[in-house]
């Protein structure tokens, strides 16, 4: 997914952890194109799993009690 500069710990992601990652990245508010560090990564990371699971929890709205309660708790999820 990405390349690692063991000398200057700066990372690329290859063709295909832009095709993984980009879109998601986006819709998340980072460019993966500016991404160069790991701890770039984990915040990009960290976002994008945040947006996910609320959309999820948009997507589920109150119909699914038990999965609600499953999510509650995680990062993104407010319940």
């Amino acid at each position: 997914m990405f390349v690692e500069d063991p000398a200057t710990g700066k990372i690329r992601f290859t063709r295909r952890g832009v095709e993984q990652y980009g879109s998601r990245f986006a819709r998340a508010g980072f460019n993966i194109e500016t991404i160069r560090t790991m701890a770039g990564f984990e915040q990009a990371v960290d976002a994008m799993m945040a947006r996910e699971l609320r959309q999820l929890a948009y997507n589920i709205g109150s119909d699914e009690p038990e999965l609600r309660e499953v999510l509650r708790g995680l990062p993104g999820f407010d319940d």
